[in-house]
């Protein structure tokens, strides 16, 4: 069993060169998922492929009535800056599947042009920060010290779990430039405020020049995200 790509029509050689991959997928706090859903909504795009993988969750999630499967989709945005934003409702949930799973997004977003790994998380603490502390890792040295110049963060200790390390890990592999942004998120799902400070971070990194809303925007962005990409 493999992850299954549907490619909208007329999108399966699509090209977006010098894109960055920006990995939204539920975690710790949603803090990934709710940053890529504010830089969707803001932003734009449009979708390119949506994977579906055998090792997703077996539970299925209803609204309205409505059963809605589990999956991650590929979007492009153009302006400012070429993006290819992942963004879904699950994450693989077995070892083997994590890897089948993130060696399938990368080879679409490499082929596609993508030159730069980001994933984004949310490291969970039962004591956070007012402030929420940000931590970087990546498998290069130089790249961390860039991000340290660019974004108030510390650099990170610990293991990262699913997609969020194992993006960069298989990036660092095959010598692709990579980053990953862990943001303190407390026991509230989603957490907005260390979803604020995941946008900030971005926003910072990227040179995106958005300006980020308040808590209340956020979480009325995030659910008009939900609302539309999973319906």
């Amino acid at each position: 069993m493999e992850t299954e790509i549907v490619f909208e029509p007329g999108l399966k050689d699509f090209k977006a060169p010098g894109a960055v991959l920006i990995e939204g997928l539920p975690g710790v706090g949603l803090v990934a998922k709710g940053a890529v859903a504010y830089l969707l909504e803001s932003l734009g795009g449009k979708r390119i492929c949506r994977f579906y993988s055998p090792y997703f969750p077996t539970a299925g999630y209803i609204r309205d009535g409505k059963l809605i499967p589990s999956f991650a989709d590929l979007y492009f945005v153009e302006s400012p800056k070429p993006l290819l934003l992942l963004y879904g409702n699950s994450q693989p949930s077995s070892y083997y599947g994590q890897h089948e799973f993130c060696d399938k997004v990368l080879k679409v977003s490499l082929e596609m042009g993508a030159n730069f790994i980001l994933t984004l998380g949310g490291y969970g603490k039962e004591d956070v920060s007012e402030e929420r502390r940000i931590y970087v890792s990546s498998t290069r040295r130089e790249i961390i010290k860039l991000a340290l110049e660019r974004i108030d963060a510390e650099v990170y200790d610990g293991q990262i779990i699913g997609a969020a390390g194992l993006l960069i890990t298989l990036a660092g592999d095959l010598g692709i430039d990579n980053l990953s942004v862990l943001v303190e998120a407390g026991g509230t799902t989603p957490d907005f405020y260390s979803v604020r400070r995941a946008l900030e971070s971005v926003n910072k990194l990227l040179d995106l020049g958005l300006e980020i809303g308040d808590i209340y925007s956020i979480s009325k962005t995030y659910v008009n995200a939900v609302q539309r990409f999973e319906s």
